[in-house]
């Protein structure tokens, strides 16, 4: 039997509800990634500039020493850290996760929009399987990313509470975004 327009319909909105939560999933990462590497840019000029400051302002005195000292240790623990974050890729993951939350979030709101306004059945179709295409290739590029499970779920919890549907597991619709107990949309 042919699918129809109820069903294209039923296809779009569970498409939106996980393509927004995986936009959720890489906002947030892109957010953790940003405040990694500003807080790193922000060690790596204001040790240096702080310490050039004093000398450059008060002169050598030996109780800079200190303060140098103690800058250069930081210094080293900056370089450490600046190198894990050149091994783990920090730049090009937060270049890439706010992407993925950008086109993810447009792939939600054309799927939502195509569910909640459908033309006939063969517009319908055409558009739908254009999106579907489109979403096949970034679910793709997106799984390659390793989306933990513990991330899947605040994923879907984001998801269900921004559609307004009960977790399948819980029967809940989630008013906000405290994890839960649950195992399909909570243990976060």
């Amino acid at each position: 039997m042919a699918a129809g327009i109820d069903d294209y319909r039923r296809r779009c909105w569970d498409a939106a509800l996980h393509a927004f939560g995986t936009s959720y999933i890489f906002q947030k990462r892109a957010e953790r990634l940003k405040r990694k590497t500003d807080v790193l840019a922000w060690v790596g000029l204001a040790v240096p500039l702080l310490a050039g400051a004093l000398v450059g302002t008060f002169g050598s005195y030996r109780i800079w020493g200190a303060a140098i000292a103690a800058g250069s240790v930081i210094a080293a623990v900056q370089l450490i850290v600046s190198l894990w974050s050149v091994v783990r890729r920090w730049p090009e993951e937060l270049a890439y996760s706010s992407a993925s939350s950008t086109a993810n979030d447009s792939l939600a709101s054309r799927f939502a929009a195509l569910g909640a306004d459908p033309p006939g059945l063969v517009a319908l179709r055409a558009q739908f399987d254009k999106l579907d295409v489109e979403n096949t290739g970034r679910r793709d590029r997106d799984n390659e990313k390793n989306v933990t499970e513990k991330e899947r779920r605040m994923g879907m919890r984001a998801s269900l509470r921004r559609f307004q549907r009960p977790c399948s597991a819980c029967h809940q619709v989630p008013t906000a975004m405290n994890p839960s107990s649950c195992g399909v949309c909570g243990d976060f």
